[in-house]
């Protein structure tokens, strides 16, 4: 299973494609990692795919996170990237 999501949201959230990601369905409590894979840009497509999609049904509500590797002192700067979307994925919010 992937999870695909439109080219835009890919950019905007610093997802790499084939990005280890994971999910986390706030609707059904399902919780698995997947890898990420580019959906056409301006779609506002989020699919789960493969067998990763027992876990999601269409209308869930879903969290899609990534990590990264840091030094200590890196991270008391880092600020994550956290897009806040709509029911459509339609991008509302950035923070």
């Amino acid at each position: 299973g992937s999870v695909a999501i439109d080219l835009n949201l890919l950019e905007a959230s610093n997802i790499l494609p084939f990005e280890r990601v994971d999910i986390w369905n706030i609707t059904n409590g399902a919780r698995i990692q997947t890898y990420a894979v580019e959906a056409p840009r301006g779609s506002c497509t989020i699919a789960v795919n493969g067998a990763a999609s027992r876990h999601c049904s269409l209308g869930d509500r879903i969290i899609i996170a990534s990590f990264a590797r840091m030094e200590a002192d890196q991270a008391k700067d880092h600020t994550p990237t956290i897009l806040h979307l709509d029911e459509a994925n339609i991008l509302q919010a950035v923070g």
